[in-house]
């Protein structure tokens, strides 16, 4: 099914006109922004975080009447890593790690036809209506050097895909193939937003292999479809997924005093989908997500049972209203597994909680909010309080915190990662 499918949309890209522009169609301009971002700890070891210089370029090209081309380039330098020694979570290798970064986001072709659109090349793709968490939006997998703090706009890594949008009246419909299977990219081990290894009884030695990830030759090529509509106000969507888990399971097989790990990615399929609508002063907004033969954790240790494939139930849904300049966003996300096993290294039940409080003054040239996010399985949280003030139009303040609350599970394990951060940004 991969093959064709994937021949079929080149294919269709080397049928279409060639992309010669004009003279009077070539239009290229560029705009981006530079920041600073720095952050420092306030609990665990007290110590800078970061000092980021970061540059976020764009440029679009349009080549012809149908023709554009979109690229987009992030790249920093922490001068963190240079002014801080070797610390709990700051050792040289992972000091090396997080002091320079350089990533093409986006780089593709896009061909606008009477009723389709066309895009070849490193993409984003965004789908879902959430908001801190992601449910069905699971195309593009995240970078989490730190965790999710980052902007998903920063942290999705691009994809090179070809992706097909046919429209037919109120109706989209979207093929997306992806050759270029990728996996979260996550913080080196032993680094302050590195996640908790498990634990390994006394006596025995780890023999750590490398991560088992999917084939970038086309043979692990991800698909995907989705199609949208707008239904008596309601915006809804079907999402269909087959590809790879973004986040690693991990084998394990102890034997003769020696527990030998690797982090592999299952193969998954997912059949979600997505709605939004608003009623009165509300906008109510939902997803659901059937992921089948998710690979959860066992308490195993032989190796082909250490990870099993379960059909799992996702949903979510979000109620938000503004008034008198204040926002508020709550939002609700369950997760139920089948056909539960006690030596499954989850909870048969398991949620988060959110809500968000954002208002602005002066204009909207000042815009504080704050958003809690609840772990209701472990009891963790993270607070994000912040506020943003827009100096004129090119230049930009921000700072806040991100703090964390718990003793164990997805967010209290950064207990000791609570940080405070100021950003300055020029826009041009």
């Amino acid at each position: 099914m991969k093959k064709p499918l994937l021949t079929l949309a080149f294919a269709l890209a080397a049928a279409l006109p060639a992309p010669v522009a004009s003279a009077a169609a070539s239009d290229w301009s560029t705009f981006g922004t530079l920041k600073n971002e720095t952050a420092s700890f306030v609990s665990g070891d007290e110590r800078l975080d970061k000092s980021q210089n970061r540059l976020d370029l764009s440029v679009e090209g349009y080549l012809s009447d149908a023709w554009e081309f979109h690229g987009r380039l992030l790249t920093w330098y922490d001068a963190a890593a240079d002014w801080v020694g070797d610390r709990p979570g700051w050792t040289g290798p992972i000091r090396d790690h997080y002091r320079t970064f350089g990533e093409t986001k986006e780089a593709f072709f896009l061909y606008g036809g009477d009723s389709f659109d066309l895009r070849l090349g490193q993409q984003q793709i965004v789908w879902g209506k959430m908001d801190g968490l992601r449910l069905i939006d699971i195309l593009n997998p995240l970078d989490m050097r730190e965790f999710l703090l980052d902007d998903f706009l920063d942290s999705r890594i691009g994809l090179v895909s070809a992706r097909l949008n046919y429209y037919l009246g109120d109706h989209e419909l979207e093929l997306i193939a992806i050759p270029d299977a990728r996996t979260n990219r996550l913080a080196p081990m032993g680094s302050r937003w590195g996640f908790a290894m498990p634990s390994v009884p006394a006596g025995v030695t780890v023999n750590l292999l490398g991560e088992a990830l999917p084939k970038r030759d086309g043979r692990d090529t991800e698909l995907a479809a989705a199609w949208r509509s707008n239904i008596g106000g309601w915006d809804l969507s079907l999402n269909l997924f087959h590809g790879f888990k973004a986040a690693p399971s991990l084998r394990k097989q102890l034997s003769a005093g020696v527990m030998t790990l690797q982090a592999v990615h299952i193969p998954l399929d997912v059949v979600g989908g997505s709605f939004a609508n608003a009623l009165g002063d509300w906008v109510v907004r939902g997803e659901v997500a059937v992921n089948l033969g998710e690979g959860i954790n066992t308490s195993d240790v032989a190796w082909d049972r250490s990870v099993a494939r379960k059909t799992t139930l996702n949903g979510a849904v979000a109620l938000e209203t503004t008034r008198n300049n204040w926002t508020v966003s709550g939002q609700l996300f369950g997760r139920r597994i089948q056909n539960y096993e006690a030596r499954l290294q989850e909870a048969q039940s398991s949620g988060f909680a959110t809500l968000r409080v954002a208002t602005d003054y002066l204009n909207e040239r000042l815009k504080p909010e704050v958003m809690v996010l609840v772990d209701l399985a472990d009891h963790g949280w993270m607070a994000r309080p912040k506020a943003s003030f827009e100096i004129s139009d090119a230049w930009l303040v921000n700072g806040g915190a991100d703090l964390f609350g718990g003793d164990r599970g997805f967010f209290g394990q950064f207990a000791d990662n609570d940080r405070i951060y100021a950003e300055l940004q020029y826009s041009f």
